[in-house]
């Protein structure tokens, strides 16, 4: 029997506001999302924002902009907003509990539907869109990704969404935000759109549904577009009814479409149209999808029980051997390695390259973990090596946000103060006021460094705090290679000049995108859409190559020599030919309690010594980088892990009690573990060259771990 849920890992929460948590829904970018039982005993959907996205002051504005916006809709097949916390720490958002299945999956595993019930479909969706255009929102992405199917009809999500995107560095380029295939042409032409825009989207979801391909084929992003834009819809298809009422939706031209009431009155005139408008899955949903839905639902619901514990050992797969000798790379220069940290920003790992055998490190996300664990077979860890190199007080509410190219960053948020200090001493090296209210620093790389502040993005001198230059932005972390800057923001990766700003080119990604997911190198820039990993020339924006993977990529790749590397959300970590885009080796993974259906904790691989070391949920492999061989498999007894760093022969990790971990890189067994903090607060982790930076309560605290 398929259950719609997985139980709770030793890192997830008991309880948020005032719901018991009972299990795992699924996880993106934004955050994760649990089944949970309100006080009554009622399931409700409860979104938990990641501490990291939640800590951005201009994400926690807009994500009060969204909450706001969806508590305005009521109405039939929306699925409801019953509770919400949008500035609590965490900021959350509960809605009513769907157990079925999304109409992408759906379609991804059932086939195509027939006539009558996409129409079925369609009058459900669109009474939905009238009560959110009611409620004055327009819901700008409709999709199906963002239908998820019941027994007793469908449920339209993530309405008002897209409010987040506003008025940021893309739309001042003209750049359009949406998904491929579903944004209407006027919204493609920097016009102004309205509920049109939803009528469009909601005759592609009809064509898609009843056709399994979307009315204006696939392809890349701007391909598609183009098409929106200039060449009809292709309905060959449909049925000719249904073909008749896709068509006008998609009309070029707003004001032919349909209005909403006038859909709505069309699609429900369908023979077995029941006039009281109720929904079973006998009379709406294909067979096989209501087959599949009736065995979510006749799961038993879980109750509010404790974190599940999961496997902890060592896995010796084979022994290390000496690595095979790079090939020569392809390009002469690659943007610097970014420090390991915690992420800030969504799913921020930013990377900008590698050079060929360097120690390649990462910013990731803040995670969740228990006590080192070993084998019973191991040997204890040995004496604890880290040694503390400095201290210093952080005064004025400063907080650490970055350390590159020798030098720490700090800010004081809504004081708008920024601070540089010598990365190997403490002292100061500059000190800065900044123009706006809610700074932070997001990145540096290259002598350049970028922080927010109010609304806007600035490039400053990273030696002087000098602002160069500013910017409308969302979240975003931008690397720098040569003359340029680059980064990954809703979909699109974008080059900007370094020293005016002035964007030179965009390319359009797709869904799955993930701010920070990308790396830059010689004379590409590698970044992924949903199952799609791109090589974009640095200096033209267009595009080299793309690799299509067997699921979703939810890592930034990794570029070292001429290759690059890139994990994905089953397990999989893959490893592709950067001149060609040809697949080089890809290893699966499998590891017990681990479920593959809401894995996305898999962090960026690191590169060392021609090995490759890869974290997905807890699990640590080393693999031959040339070969893909299995050299070991080590697995911490937690949910997830933090600040993969890789130097001097010895794999570092952290957790969030402000424990660190050291493996030997060889073999995979545990050299040390240590508790670095002496204070309460919370621990967020810098490991850059075998030094790892970190607040300590009041003070800010650097320790060697290479002696």
């Amino acid at each position: 029997m398929v259950a719609a849920f997985a139980p709770l890992t030793s890192g997830d929460p008991e309880q948020v506001g005032r719901y018991r948590l009972a299990g795992r829904l699924g996880q993106g970018g934004m955050g994760r999302v649990y089944l949970a039982r309100s006080p009554s005993g009622r399931m409700v959907a409860v979104k938990v924002v990641r501490a990291a996205l939640a800590d951005d002051p201009g994400f926690r504005r807009r994500f009060v902009r969204e909450v706001a916006a969806a508590r305005r809709v009521s109405g039939f097949f929306t699925a409801a907003v019953v509770d919400a916390a949008p500035e609590g720490r965490p900021a959350w958002l509960a809605t009513e509990y769907v157990p079925g299945l999304s109409l992408a999956d759906a379609l991804a595993k059932h086939g195509a539907w027939p006539e009558q019930a996409v129409r079925q479909l369609g009058a459900a969706l669109a009474e939905a869109l009238g009560a959110i255009h009611r409620a004055g929102v327009v819901h700008r992405d409709l999709k199906p990704s963002n239908v998820l199917l019941a027994a007793d009809g469908p449920r339209v999500i993530d309405f008002g969404i897209s409010v987040a995107a506003e008025d940021t560095l893309l739309t001042e380029a003209g750049v359009v935000i949406g998904t491929p295939g579903f944004i209407p042409p006027e919204q493609l032409r920097g016009e102004k759109t309205g509920p049109a825009a939803d009528v469009f989207a909601l005759g592609a979801v009809l064509a898609y549904t009843a056709t399994g391909t979307g009315p204006f084929g696939n392809g890349a992003g701007h391909a598609v577009n183009y098409r929106v834009i200039h060449e009809e819809p292709d309905l060959g298809g449909l049925p000719s009814g249904l073909a008749e009422v896709a068509a006008r939706c998609l009309a070029k031209n707003p004001d032919n479409r349909p209005a909403v009431p006038e859909l709505l009155k069309e699609l429900a005139q369908v023979p077995g149209h029941r006039p009281d408008g109720h929904f079973t899955e006998a009379d709406w949903l294909p067979g096989p999808v209501a087959d599949a839905i009736a065995h979510i639902q006749a799961a038993p619901l879980p109750d509010a029980a404790a974190p599940a514990q999961e496997e902890r050992a060592t896995l010796k797969l084979a022994p290390a051997t000496a690595p095979p000798a790079a090939e020569p790379a392809d390009a002469s220069a690659a943007a610097p390695p970014a420090p390991s940290g915690p992420r800030r920003l969504a799913r921020r790992r930013v990377l900008a390259g590698l050079a060929i055998a360097a120690t390649l490190a990462i910013v990731t996300t803040t995670a969740l973990l228990n006590d080192f664990g070993r084998g019973d077979d191991e040997k204890s860890p040995s004496t604890p090596k880290a040694k503390q190199l400095w201290s210093r007080p952080l005064d004025g509410k400063l907080t650490l946000d970055a350390v590159a190219d020798g030098a720490v960053y700090l800010s004081s948020g809504d004081q708008g103060t920024l601070r540089a200090l010598d990365a190997r001493d403490g002292s100061r090296l500059w000190q800065r006021q900044a123009e706006g209210d809610d700074t932070s620093v997001v990145s540096a790389s290259g002598g350049t460094l970028f922080y927010i502040s109010g609304r806007a993005l600035y490039a400053a001198d990273a030696d002087s705090g000098e602002t160069r230059w500013k910017a409308k932005s969302i979240l975003t972390s931008p690397a720098t290679l040569d003359d340029a800057a680059y980064s990954v923001i809703v979909g699109f990766l974008l080059a900007q000049d370094l020293g005016t700003g002035k964007i030179l080119w965009t390319y359009q990604l797709g869904a799955g995108a993930v701010e920070g997911d990308f790396a830059v190198a010689g004379s590409r820039a590698y970044a992924h859409g949903d199952q799609e990993l791109f090589a974009v020339n640095t200096g033209t924006g267009k595009k080299q190559w793309t690799f299509e993977a067997d699921s979703a990529l939810i890592t930034a790749p990794a570029a070292a020599g001429n290759t690059v590397y890139c994990g994905g959300r089953n397990g999989t970590l893959y490893a592709v030919d950067a001149r060609t885009g040809q697949k080089v080796w890809q290893r699966g993974f499998s590891g017990k309690l681990w479920n593959p259906r809401i894995a996305s904790g898999a962090d960026t691989p690191v590169v060392a010594d021609g090995v490759v070391y890869f974290e997905n949920d807890a699990y640590v492999s080393a693999f031959d980088a040339g070969t893909g061989k299995p050299l070991w498999r080590h697995r911490q007894d937690t949910d997830e892990i933090d600040t993969l760093s890789v130097a001097a022969g010895t794999v570092y990790f952290t957790d969030e009690t402000g424990t660190l971990y050291a493996l030997d890189a060889r073999s995979g067994r545990p050299k040390w573990q240590e508790n670095l903090m002496t204070s309460s607060g919370q621990w967020r982790p810098y490991i850059v060259n075998g030094t790892v930076y970190f607040e300590d309560g009041d003070r800010l605290r650097a320790v060697s771990l290479v002696n």
